[in-house]
């Protein structure tokens, strides 16, 4: 393997630092970094430019000074290869200290990042380059990702925390999935927002949670066009669960042909808001226990005099349930068209109001009950409400195993344990009537974690496992 130098530093151990690196300047040729190299310390910024790329090897520690950042430019690509269990670190070089981005601008430039974790700076795609970003852990930071005019995003397994926003705006079109947003306590703060996106972003299988600064979203679009939110937890936000309008004043474009379906959300201002002649689809969603279900109106006065209201074109199979409101008072034109479904007050035709008799709902169990009036009386004979689990595989509405192997003598459990729950995991010889005994009990941690179960077991009979946690309200 060849390593070519920065042109800017030597590429020797300063005794200072310890076993470290000092990179910064432009590189014009394919580049290395590696935990051979002892600690990369990035003292100024770094440009990849020439069509080269700079490849961050797994297990490479990389420490940025204040403000520095690390750019591909002019065709060339930042590939940061971390694995599972040798990931790529890159956080301040002092203290808590915040630097830049790590970013890519340009058309046929790229940022590839693979089981990295990203603290004090954040992550930029921009000007018509492609970002892939997955199995992360970015925190700490303001904006922690960014698509800016970019060609495609893709997040996947990522986990970010402590931020105020991830924002995609001018055209970029994104994929995020199976991915946990959570922890944002400055006001106006938008989990995951989309500005003036073209029609194809998917948002499927993400938790977004927890977030107590003022006019705070979770979901925000605005002149965005033929998103699909789907298998999504949505909870704990000081203002609406999903945000579905225009930018900043009557002037701009409206949202267009936004679908919200199979989500849980909970616990929120709004639970889906749709403003100022923007449109959306609604199906087999649980709303529930926020001051309004869900919510149509003009917010940018004058849209337009009688027209300007938000609009569900459609929908079917939801619950919106235990709400204060089932829906705001409607003007300006506004809309709510949805049928076959359990609302809390009776609205519209081919609709019941009955009690969906939760599980348990003090503990956020929102499976139906099998007494419930919502199993098969939905839309050709479906149930109505969400389909449990949803949201991100590493913070599920409800547990479960990732994976179960007989090895020998041993069985192997696999499950996530989420930071926000304590988990109980017994067995039994039989499945009904049998004696069930706790092989362990898992409390609260900092971070979610896939955790790995090992269970003695004889291949000649049969065992049972439950995998329980308390929901947290």
């Amino acid at each position: 393997m060849q390593y070519y130098l920065v042109s800017l530093f030597l590429l020797l151990p300063i005794s200072i630092f310890g076993q470290s690196t000092l990179v910064g300047g432009f590189i014009t040729n394919d580049t290395f970094w590696s935990p051979g190299l002892g600690t990369i310390m990035v003292v100024s910024n770094v440009v990849v430019t020439n069509k080269a790329v700079l490849t961050i090897e797994a297990g490479t520690v990389v420490k940025l000074t204040n403000g520095v950042s690390i750019s591909a430019v002019g065709s060339s690509a930042i590939d940061i290869e971390g694995t599972a269990s040798a990931p790529v670190s890159l956080s301040p070089m002092v203290g808590n200290n915040t630097w830049g981005t790590i970013n890519a601008s340009a058309t046929n430039s790229s940022l590839t990042i693979r089981h990295a974790e990203v603290a004090y700076g954040g992550l930029n795609i921009g000007s018509r380059a492609t970002g892939l970003i997955e199995d992360s852990y970015v925190h700490d930071v303001f904006s922690a990702i960014v698509g800016n005019s970019a060609q495609f995003v893709t997040l996947r397994r990522v986990h970010v925390k402590n931020y105020s926003e991830t924002i995609f705006n001018s055209g970029t079109i994104i994929l995020a999935e199976d991915s946990l947003f959570e922890n944002m306590t400055a006001a106006n703060s938008d989990a995951l927002e989309i500005q003036n996106g073209p029609p194809g972003s998917i948002i499927r299988r993400c938790t977004f949670r927890h977030s107590s600064g003022n006019n705070s979203d979770s979901l925000d679009f605005n002149g965005s066009s033929g998103v699909l939110v789907q298998d999504c937890l949505i909870y704990d936000f000081s203002d609406k669960g999903i945000s579905i309008g225009t930018a900043t004043s009557a002037s701009d474009p409206p949202s267009r042909g936004i679908t919200v379906s199979n989500c849980l959300i909970y616990n929120v201002d709004s639970c889906v808001a749709v403003k100022d002649f923007s449109t959306a689809s609604i199906y087999n969603n649980t709303f529930v226990y926020s001051l309004f279900g869900v919510k149509a109106y003009e917010k940018y006065s004058p849209y337009n005099l009688t027209t300007g209201g938000g609009r569900f074109t459609n929908g079917y199979n939801n619950i919106i349930w235990g709400n204060t409101n089932l829906i705001n008072t409607l003007t300006n034109g506004s809309v709510l068209q949805i049928t076959s479904s359990d609302l809390q007050s009776n609205w519209g035709v081919g609709n019941i109001s009955n009690d969906p008799r939760f599980l348990l709902p003090v503990q956020r169990d929102l499976r139906l009950a099998t007494n419930s009036p919502a199993i098969g009386t939905g839309y050709l004979g479906q149930n109505m409400g969400a389909a449990f689990p949803v949201g991100a595989p590493m913070a599920l509405s409800h547990p479960r195993f990732e994976s179960v192997n007989q090895s020998s003598t041993n069985v192997v459990l696999s499950f996530w344990a989420d930071s926000d729950n304590i988990y109980s995991l017994p067995s039994s010889d039989a499945l009904a009537g049998g004696t069930w005994v706790k092989l362990t009990n898992v409390s609260t941690r900092p971070l979610p974690v896939l955790l790995t179960i090992t269970n003695e077991f004889s291949s000649s009979s049969s065992r049972f496992y439950r995998l329980i946690t308390p929901q947290q309200p």
